[in-house]
């Protein structure tokens, strides 16, 4: 199997709107003009190819973004320097084959900022996204609503 990440390109845009409708639960809503903004506004906007098939995407944003979130916006507010995991989303078909680790190394070695930030629903729980956070060395720095779930705020510090 041959893995790899390489920037999201317009071409990508019908499979991941696809990808992210199937887990919108987990996600949030999005469509083309909005796939396109955030695009836009990311620091890191990235597919997962795995044997030239699309098997994910990540979009990763930066303190000062011109980003909307309004957990990029919490977590901005508290820490000056971060870089923000809006979205991470492994096709279903290429789940536990380590590939969320692949990225992850990449998005935490890539990232250029001494603390990468994410959330992760709580209500509904996604316990499998928690242990896999935890285990990576993520910390919960407080707990919000978000779109009509509970969240945990979690960080990771890279610098060491």
């Amino acid at each position: 199997m041959s893995a790899r990440l390489r920037d999201l390109l317009p071409a990508d845009h019908a499979d991941v709107l696809a990808l992210n409708e199937r887990h919108v639960d987990l996600t949030s809503p999005l469509d083309g003009p909005r796939l396109a903004a955030l695009v836009a506004w990311a620091d890191r906007a990235l597919v997962l190819d795995v044997d030239g098939a699309f098997a994910g995407f990540v979009l990763t944003y930066v303190h000062g973004s011109a980003y909307d979130g309004e957990n990029f916006a919490w977590f901005s507010e508290r820490y000056p320097d971060l870089a923000y995991l809006d979205r991470v989303v492994v096709h279903e078909d290429f789940r536990r084959r380590g590939l969320a680790s692949l990225l992850y190394d990449d998005v935490e070695a890539g990232c250029g900022r001494p603390l990468l930030a994410l959330e992760v629903n709580l209500d509904p729980p996604n316990e499998p996204s928690l242990a896999f956070h935890r285990a990576r060395g993520y910390v919960e720095v407080g707990q919000r609503e978000s779109g009509g779930h509970r969240v945990s705020m979690l960080v990771k510090r890279l610098d060491g």
